[in-house]
């Protein structure tokens, strides 16, 4: 057990014990690097009955260092792992938060009922996402690891205050799995609820469909509350074999039938008959949570669980601060309406749909809307009872859920055999008849052949024409009745017994056809009940109010764009202006420049919009001052691609290019924008200093040294770089600088800098140093400015110029759409800058334009930006970023504007 207090552990210092299992000890631990650098981290202490194992330490440091190279935003990141006096442990990035599993315990005890589905549709969509990264990992000789988690359940997932969702414990499970067949061999442990089928069978080729399988149990226990198997191993086991588990929707009626099908896909008994890959549960869960929910925001989970756990972060002296919506939206989950936030209104049936034995509901019970009706976790039928034939259906062992199919259902018949049960009440219950006479050849049982039915000939009946229902009741009485007729001698009591037995049957016949008709009228009701709400405006649905503004221009017949969306022509009372948000205007009118205008209204007092619309400059802008004549004499011995030679003005679009607009902007504007299928340029096309990296190790780099881009002009040791990798495209570029920074994950590294002047006049080294460790010495790239400055090409950047060096600007990068890559990771949030003044002295300033971030920006006359890439074919999408002159603006005004604008 820990002391109370901070105890060293190497060079970390173990703060306080989060939680204790079977495998590990976890504990809330502090890192300390050089010059007395902190970092916050967990460190798991390994069990020292696993440590004696020298299987599990070889696996162990096996499986770590493959974890370690796992670096993605739904993985808690593995960065340090190894041994102290004996003692091996994991380092973990903290993760701010809690385990799911606690966050669903406290939702039920606040009352809120089931959890709400929407965030569960999150939560193991990305948990899914970070299994599929850790699935689809490279090894170094370029062939897939196979790696398989083993033990995915709501403890292993943690969601941060921030809203995240990261897996935990990857790479250990395999190594304890191993000692554990070694020390009880035969014997299944672990958390055996989450076991898939082949696990629980103790099968050892399980690859990542057995993951696929766990991420379903977590789902079904998130949207019901409880787990599909519950138990003793013993009692849980065969029901895992059997895939015998109770239908969601009978758990939760919120679940919707499309849920309930990717619920039972992913708990198919038969892993062929599962998603294949977690990818493919994810983007199903997704395409269920935005069709359903299309205003959901991840910012909805960060926010319930802030509110679960307001107590421990008010303990922790953080505030806890909700948006107004969230009550209502709480209320919503507490008390879901027909039309929930994931389910659709069931449609009745009469009978259950049958269930293939792969576990996925059968077409035609998909096709007509029925739903399965299953007995959930019933116990079979006792073996005193007969068995139906081995053909028959519906009673297999081998299929995922146990189904009762067409109104047939198992039931004990003290008689043996199976018997037919309607939907209808029992009538009561038949005085025993007297015992038959010694000559009689048939008894009682064995006169009623037609109510001793196999389940197989049962679904053959089903699809033969219709005939009246038998009263088994009436039935019954009819047979005793003909059993007793060749008697001789007639018991009076006996026939006054039948007699009144007769009375009671018509009675309760009579009863259950008045019931019957009760029922039809109930149900009729019901459904215009339902009809009505379904017709009704979704109130679970918020709706932001909106507002009504007039909007003119001069000249009129602009067209009018809102929030994206044209909405007519000037002059034109606009609705749509969402009240207290963050609205986009755009105006455009062919001959004109576009006129752009971001603001919030209150819905009370908002003026009319008037927009002063300017031509476009009809003049081309002059062409760049050429060098001095002094430069033109020489030019760079090895030219790349894109070196223009001595003397050449800056490129710009071929005059006529129909893709003008999208290179070259002259201000004044409004809206500068970056388009990634234009803007980007091929690293493969330009000759940047370049470096070839290990991805499995983390570098230190910094500059030293100094480059001028201009004969009279600055150094700077500012540099731009990119990386080939696994990474992010938002961490496959950046800027190196003097102070060291970490770069991990990366092939190789080019080394570059944006020039707009011919390369022949710059000078000067930058040096870039790379550390791996401190017992390894640092490695060295050259940069030198006349080889590896890039001078792009027109087509791969976008030039804004026309500023003034004298103004101030506010540039503000709105949160847009684009994407650099076709993949989880492909999604572009900045943009690589260069600027300078004009001035023959001055610098070329590099710069990172980052969405939904203000930059105020003077000494300026040209904007030049772009996105490294290594190909552009997949590019999609934009980032728009407007700019205002705000030079004769008092601080005041600058914060009216961006509070009024929303920026």
């Amino acid at each position: 057990m820990a002391a109370p207090g901070p105890q060293e552990f190497g060079k970390y210092v173990l703060l306080s014990k989060l939680a204790a299992g079977g495998m590990a000890v976890t504990y809330r631990a502090r890192m300390t690097g050089a010059a007395g650098v902190t970092k916050p981290c967990v460190i798991k202490q390994i069990l020292p009955h696993f440590a004696d194992d020298p299987g599990f330490i070889e696996m162990f440091v096996s499986e770590a260092r493959v974890a370690a190279q796992l670096t993605h935003g739904n993985i808690a990141q593995v960065f340090d792992f190894g041994e102290v006096n004996g003692q091996y442990f994991i380092a973990l990035e903290l993760v701010h938060g809690q385990p799911l599993s606690k966050v669903l315990r406290k939702a039920a005890k606040t009352g809120m009922g089931f959890f709400p589905i929407p965030l569960a549709l999150h939560i193991v969509s990305k948990l899914c996402d970070g299994l599929d990264y850790a699935h689809r990992h490279i090894g170094d000789d370029g062939q897939p690891l196979g790696l398989v988690h083993r033990d995915v359940s709501p403890d292993n997932v943690l969601l941060s205050y921030e809203g995240e969702v990261k897996v935990i414990d990857f790479g250990i499970a395999k190594a304890t799995s191993m000692v554990e067949q070694k020390t009880s061999p035969g014997v299944v442990k672990g958390k055996y609820p989450y076991f898939s089928p082949e696990q629980a069978q103790g099968r050892q080729d399980l690859d990542a469909r057995t993951d696929v399988y766990a991420a379903g149990v977590v789902l079904y226990e998130a949207v019901c509350g409880r787990r599909p198997y519950d138990g003793e191993f013993v009692t849980v086991l065969p029901r895992i074999l059997a895939s015998d588990y109770t239908p969601p929707s009978q758990v939760n009626p919120a679940i919707s039938p499309e849920l309930e099908d990717v619920i039972a896909r992913a708990l198919a008994l038969r892993r062929e008959d599962r998603y294949q890959t977690a990818k493919e549960l994810s983007e199903a869960l997704v395409e269920l949570l935005y069709r359903d929910n299309p205003r959901f925001t991840p910012s909805m989970l960060a926010q319930l669980v802030a509110h679960l756990f307001t107590e421990e972060l008010t303990a922790e002296g953080r505030k806890v601060e909700l948006p107004p919506t969230f009550a209502d939206q709480l209320s919503s989950w507490q008390n879901p309406g027909p039309s929930s936030s994931s389910g659709r209104p069931r449609t009745p049936s009469a009978a259950g749909g049958r269930q293939s034995s792969s576990g996925r509901p059968s077409s035609s019970g998909r096709g007509t809307g029925q739903r399965p009706a299953t007995g959930g976790g019933a116990k079979p039928p006792s073996d005193g009872g007969a068995r139906p034939a081995s053909g028959s259906v519906g009673v297999s062992t081998t299929g995922t859920r146990r189904v009762p199919t067409g109104g047939l259902r198992r039931s004990t018949n003290p008689g043996g055999g199976m018997r037919r049960v309607t939907g209808e009440r029992p009538a009561p219950s038949i005085p025993d008849e007297p015992p038959p006479a010694e000559h009689d050849d048939a008894t009682p049982a064995e006169s009623l052949p037609s109510l001793v039915m196999p389940v197989d000939r049962a679904l053959t009946d089903r699809t033969a024409p219709s005939v009246p229902a038998l009263d088994p009741q009436a039935t019954r009485l009819q047979a005793a009745a003909t059993a007793a007729a060749p008697r001789r001698n007639v018991d009076p009591a006996a026939e006054f017994r039948v007699h009144k037995a007769q009375e009671e049957a018509e009675r309760t016949a009579r009863t259950q056809k008045l019931v019957r008709n009760i029922s039809l009228g109930i149900f009729g009701i019901v459904a215009v009940l339902v009809l009505f709400v379904l017709l009704r405006p979704k109130e679970d649905e918020y709706v932001a109010p909106t507002t009504k503004i007039l909007v003119t221009s001069r000249p009129e017949g602009a067209t009018i764009k809102l929030n994206g969306q044209e909405v007519g022509k000037t002059p034109k009372p606009v609705y749509g202006f969402v009240i207290n948000e963050a609205n986009t205007l755009v105006l455009t009118l062919p001959g004109h420049l576009a006129w752009t205008k971001r603001f919030t209204p209150d819905g009370y007092n908002d003026p009319p919009v008037v927009a002063e619309l300017k031509r476009e400059v009809s003049e081309p802008p002059p062409p760049p001052k050429p060098p001095p004549a002094t430069v033109t004499a020489t030019a760079p011995s090895t030219p790349s691609a894109a070196t223009p030679e001595a003397g050449t003005p800056a490129p710009t679009a071929a005059s006529g290019d129909k893709d003008l607009d999208f290179h070259e902007v002259v201000y004044p504007t409004r809206l500068l924008v970056l388009r990634t299928a234009y803007n980007a340029f091929p690293i493969s096309e330009y000759s940047p200093a370049a470096i070839d990296l290990n991805p499995n190790v983390a570098y230190t780099v910094r500059t030293d040294g100094g480059a001028a881009y201009r004969e009279d002009g600055g150094t700077s040791s500012t540099l731009a770089y990119f990386l080939e990798g696994e990474m992010s495209v938002d961490d496959s570029f950046g800027l190196l600088s003097g102070s060291p920074r970490t770069i991990k994950g990366a092939r190789k590294m080019y080394v570059f800098a944006i020039d707009e002047t011919p390369l022949s006049d710059n000078r000067g080294t930058v040096r870039v140093q790379l550390n791996e460790s401190k017992w390894k010495p640092p490695r060295y790239l050259t940069f030198d400015p006349q080889k590896h400055a890039l001078w792009l090409k027109a087509e791969h950047q976008v030039w804004l110029h026309g500023l003034n060096p004298k103004s101030t600007y506010l540039f503000t990068v709105r949160d847009d759409f684009a994407e650099l890559r076709k993949d989880s990771k492909g999604r572009i949030r900045r943009a690589l800058c260069m600027h300078h003044d004009g001035s023959p002295t001055s610098r070329p300033t590099h710069r990172i334009l980052e969405t939904g971030k203000r930059y105020t920006l003077d000494d300026l006359e040209t904007l030049r930006c772009t996105f490294p890439d290594t190909r552009l074919t997949d590019n999609e999408g934009a980032l728009e970023v407007d700019l205002v002159d705000v030079t004769n603006m008092t601080r005041k005004e600058r914060a009216d504007y961006i509070r009024k604008t929303g920026f």
